[in-house]
Formats: structure tokens, C-alpha cells, sequence
């Protein structure tokens, strides 16, 4: 209910109650009387106002926040137009910085960035298109960049990049052979440059030779060149996994938006959009123990929530195929599972562990240099 505090002479007071006006308080100090109305009351006395000296000293309930707001709109205005301001400062990228050895490459990534709307004074972009433009930057560049990262700080964007050293260096014309990075039975093989010293279906160990810089003729060394060659294999994992049957998981997405909240008598609104799975961080801006209004500028974060239970044949599924996505991500792009086979499978109270076995086709080249007096010509 709103309240109207009016004070009033001494000598006006019996006056008033004869016009038949009614009070919620009356409190006398020296010669005058402090009068608590309500709303239709305090219509009552507008035209004995002048008359009897009565003036307006306080207010209780809406109607004081209603007149604060009032008196100082000017304020409030501005300080709405700065929060607008912090918001827009907040999701504008003000540098873009590069961390590479090779100026070259740091060019050519800014540059792509920029193309792609990640430069100095563009908006912020959302979490799924900066990872949508890394992965497209990768592709399109993966024999120049073996790894990339862009991650957020402030108002600028830190970008790590690590520079693919690729075996075919065609600024490096050492001799060398391409050898085998592990163990593994040989299922293909690109030569372009070498002689081939083993053939498909061998086994071979880690470090054996499979296309060699050494040249012969009856048995003798007639030249050193760089061999150039791909090499697959099938390679071999074996692989634990443990998932359990009753499931609760609670992950962030990495989306975050920020948000303008107020709180006023006891009723909240936002200003900004928010997610259908949020968890929120307050940060209070302006709040007052004495005055019912809560304002804040927060962070929502974009949640996903899984609570499932699953049948013991689902959870070897799920787990089956989060060891394959784990396996697959260690490997090169080209590496594909050929075979798996589950070697044990315990179920537990609230889990399912199992060991799995796993044939892979994997590319297995590496290389070595050729010195003198290590010279490799076995067949």
C-alpha cells in the first residue's frame, strides 16, 4: 500500500478531522502533527493544502521508489546508457594476437581469422562458430598447420598455432629413409622417390625400413637420395573403458553470454537472451538493503544435462563407441578402425567396465636420416 506522510499546523489539525479525512498514523513533534495517509485520504486534503499550510515530507511503499526514480531520472537514464555501454565494450575484440615462431604463418592465420570476422573491433563470436572456424582454418590448411587454438581472454582473442613439420621438406634434401613409426603388418605403400625394401603384409618393428635413400646396382651403392613415401599399416590397441549404467553428468558448453538483471520488489527480469540450460553468475552492480532493487550484470553460462539409466547392452554401446571416438582422436585424420573385438566385459553395481581390442589403419611413415657408416640395405 502506498503511504503519504503530510506535516500540518497545531491550529489545522481539528479542522482536518471534521472534514471527515482519516490517518493510518498520527505522530505530533513541537507544533506540528506528522499525518500518515492513504492514497484516497491524501486526495481528500488537495484542497485544504494552501489553506492550512499542509506539505508533502515523505513516502512509504511504491510510491516512494516512484518519486526517487522521478527526482533523479537523469541518473538513471545515464546509468542504463553506461551499463548499454560496458555491455557492447564487453563483446567487442579489441586484438587478436598469434603465438608462432614463423611470422609468416602468423600473417597468413590473422589474415584468415579476419576473413572469417575475428579481428580488432568485430563483435565477439559464439563458442560453436569460433570452433566451426578453427576446424575449417585446419582443414584447409593441414599440411601448414598441425594444431590450432583459439581461446578468449577479456577483450582480446589468443590464438596458438603450432607449425605441421611435414617429411616432405622440400628445403631439406638429406638423404633419408622412411621407416616405420611402430609395429605394425604394411597394407599400403606411396612410394614417389627410394627403392622398396618390403612388401605388403610384412611385419614390421619400429624403426625398420620400408623404403630406403639407398640406391643399388649388383649389390653396391650407387647413390643417396631423399626417399619420399607414405606407408599404412595395420596397428594394433587395446583399450579400457569404464562407463557407468546410471548416468549424471553436468558439462558446460563453453557458450556464455552476458546478461542484465534487476530485481525489484521481489520480481526479477533480464535484459538479454539467455539458454534453455543455464547456470548463472551474478555480479551485483548496484544493491541496497534499505531499497528494494537488485541490480546486476551476469554471466549465463549454457549447460547440458544428462541423466539417463541404461541396460547393460546400451552402456557396452556407448562405451564401445566412446573408446573408438577417444582412440580415433590420438590418431592421424586418415586412421580408421579396421576390426575391434571385446575382450572382457565385468559389470559392476553402477558400471561396465571392459577391455577392448582394436585393428587400426593407421599411417605409420617416419623418417631417418642416412649417415655415413649407417647405411641400411637389407632386403
Amino acid at each position: 500500500m502506498n503511504i503519504y506522510i503530510v506535516k500540518v499546523s497545531s491550529k489545522y489539525f481539528n479542522k482536518l478531522i471534521r472534514y471527515s479525512i482519516y490517518f493510518q498514523k498520527i505522530e505530533k513533534v513541537g507544533d506540528y502533527y506528522y499525518l500518515s495517509l492513504d492514497k484516497e485520504n491524501y486526495k481528500k486534503i488537495e484542497k485544504y493544502r494552501k489553506l492550512y499550510l499542509i506539505e508533502d515530507v515523505d513516502y512509504k511503499g511504491f510510491i516512494k521508489y516512484k518519486k526517487i526514480v522521478c527526482n533523479h531520472i537523469i541518473f538513471f537514464i545515464l546509468f542504463i546508457i553506461s551499463i548499454i555501454y560496458i555491455v557492447f565494450l564487453s563483446n567487442l575484440i579489441f586484438d587478436v594476437q598469434v603465438k608462432t615462431n614463423n611470422k609468416e604463418l602468423e600473417k597468413f592465420v590473422l589474415n584468415e581469422l579476419k576473413n572469417m570476422k575475428i579481428s580488432p573491433f568485430n563483435f565477439v563470436v559464439p563458442f560453436s562458430k569460433k570452433e566451426k572456424i578453427k576446424q575449417d582454418i585446419l582443414k584447409k590448411n593441414k599440411d601448414r598447420i598441425e594444431w590450432m587454438e583459439i581461446t578468449r581472454k577479456g577483450v582480446k582473442y589468443i590464438v596458438n598455432v603450432e607449425e605441421r613439420k611435414s617429411i616432405n621438406n622440400d628445403y631439406d634434401n638429406s638423404p633419408r629413409d622412411i621407416i616405420a613409426s611402430k609395429n605394425a603388418i604394411l597394407l599400403k605403400i606411396e612410394a614417389k622417390k627410394g627403392s622398396i625394401v618390403k612388401k605388403l603384409n610384412d611385419y614390421v618393428k619400429r624403426g625398420d625400413v620400408v623404403v630406403t635413400g639407398s640406391i643399388t646396382h649388383k649389390e653396391e651403392i650407387v647413390d643417396l637420395v631423399k626417399a619420399d613415401a607414405i606407408i599404412y599399416g595395420e596397428t594394433w590397441y587395446k583399450v579400457h573403458v569404464s562407463y557407468p549404467i546410471s548416468y549424471y553428468e553436468k558439462t558446460f558448453t563453453g557458450n556464455t553470454k552476458k546478461r542484465l538483471s534487476l530485481n525489484f520488489f521481489n520480481k526479477s527480469f533480464e535484459f538479454g537472451s539467455g539458454f534453455k540450460k543455464e547456470e548463472v553468475e551474478e555480479f551485483k552492480i548496484l544493491e541496497n538493503k534499505f531499497f528494494p532493487i537488485k541490480l546486476g550484470f551476469d554471466t549465463v553460462k549454457e549447460m547440458v544435462l544428462i541423466d539417463d539409466v541404461y541396460t547393460v547392452e546400451e552402456a557396452v554401446e556407448i562405451g564401445t563407441n566412446k573408446a573408438e571416438k577417444e582412440l580415433l582422436e590420438k590418431l592421424p585424420d586418415d586412421s580408421k578402425i579396421l576390426n575391434q573385438k571385446k575382450l572382457k566385459i565385468i559389470v559392476n553395481n553402477s558400471t561396465i567396465d571392459m577391455d577392448i581390442f582394436f585393428k587400426v589403419y593407421e599411417n605409420i611413415t617416419d623418417i631417418r636420416k642416412i649417415e655415413k657408416g649407417d647405411i641400411d640395405v637389407s632386403r
